[in-house]
């Protein structure tokens, strides 16, 4: 999914709110999430997911953080947390740059997950 289309769909359920400025615009760009567009697919489903478990859209922090997803919310059901960390499981078997299967790598100064197409052209 590239930025332009996960861009779209934000702005097709209205954004997000910020779950620590409650009083700026909702967020409608791929640009607040600190992670690579190989993970905007699983935070795509994830989003769909939690809206119809009633989540309130409103979100603190979404980053990759030792190789991995992370997606920081205020507040939500023992359903909603269960399946965020679902979409965090699912991340760590997904390339980080293109979404593709991939693999948790720790041998590389910092962790990351990568395919072996991106792993060889970071090497």
């Amino acid at each position: 999914m590239t930025e332009e289309e996960f861009d779209e769909f934000l702005m097709s359920i209205g954004g997000l709110e910020n779950g620590y400025f409650t009083d700026r615009p909702p967020i409608k760009s791929s640009s607040y999430f600190a992670v690579g567009p190989g993970w905007y697919g699983i935070i795509k489903r994830l989003i769909e997911d939690l809206i119809k478990l009633g989540w309130d859209k409103q979100i603190c922090q979404v980053k990759e953080k030792f190789g991995g997803l992370r997606f920081y919310i205020n507040a939500g059901s023992d359903q909603i947390h269960t399946r965020i960390r679902e979409a965090e499981d699912e991340s760590y078997l997904t390339c980080e740059k293109c979404g593709e299967p991939g693999e948790h790598r720790t041998d590389r100064g910092w962790w990351t997950t990568l395919c072996d197409e991106h792993n060889v052209k970071q090497n």
